[in-house]
């Protein structure tokens, strides 16, 4: 199997990222403008509390995808798929339960678990490693290369 590379997988977390950005356009979070308090202390706690909101809610939804689908939509354009590490085999939804809570981790360090994926042999970031998990292109079969122009 071919690992992902790192600009694969970058490509992907940038697709990502666009839909999470048109999920919390469209998803009220948090109060409305008139409904902040005027007091520093109360505003400050609304924004931090909404920033840990809006960070959260896309991250589970690609946790839950990464259950149903195997996959985000980012690496699905990306003919991206995560697999077991050491098997190979789709992962199971045990991985992708950690793999989501290391996502999490990842983002709180402000990516940094990313980080790994161009030093590792394997090509794994922070909340891969937690889910025993690795990244891999979809095979390209001698038929799909020979219709390629």
């Amino acid at each position: 199997m071919r690992l992902a590379t790192s600009s694969e997988r970058a490509r992907a977390l940038f697709i990502d990222s666009i839909w999470w950005t048109v999920i919390l356009l469209f998803i009220p979070l948090g109060p409305s403008s008139e409904e902040i308090p005027l007091s520093p202390d109360a505003l400050a706690a609304t924004f931090v509390l909404w920033l840990i909101v809006a960070q959260c809610i896309p991250l589970l939804i690609t946790g839950v995808l990464w259950v149903v689908w195997g996959t985000s939509p980012g690496k699905r354009v990306m003919r991206l798929r995560i697999v077991d590490a050491d098997s190979h085999e789709p992962m199971t939804r045990r991985q992708a339960v950690l793999r989501t809570v290391g996502y999490v981790l990842t983002f709180t360090l402000c990516g940094a678990g990313f980080l790994w994926v161009p030093f590792n042999p394997r090509k794994q970031a922070l909340h891969d490693r937690i889910a025993n998990t690795v990244v891999v292109g979809e095979e390209v079969t001698a038929t799909r290369l020979r219709k390629s122009p």
